[in-house]
């Protein structure tokens, strides 16, 4: 069984509690860097999410820009 990827909004919270927890400190080396290597992966996810919502964006964008200058095209039926 393979786990399964975090949503936004779940890595956005592991990884505020995990910077939480390493500016607290008082962790040995060991849970350190465990902590921070987590942190890089859910920095990636979360990185990874908002290029694919920034597409996303663009491509509707584009879409509405599009159905814009066809209905300047189409003359009124008036």
């Amino acid at each position: 069984m393979t786990e399964k990827e975090p949503t936004y909004n779940e890595a956005a919270l592991r990884l505020e509690a995990i910077v939480a927890a390493l500016e607290r400190g008082g962790m040995g080396l060991d849970e350190t860097l465990k902590l921070y290597e987590e942190g890089a992966e859910l920095l990636k996810t979360c990185q990874a999410e908002l290029i694919a919502a920034e597409g996303r964006l663009n491509e509707l964008r584009l879409e509405d820009l599009e159905h814009e200058v066809q209905a300047q095209e189409t003359p009124d039926s008036e």
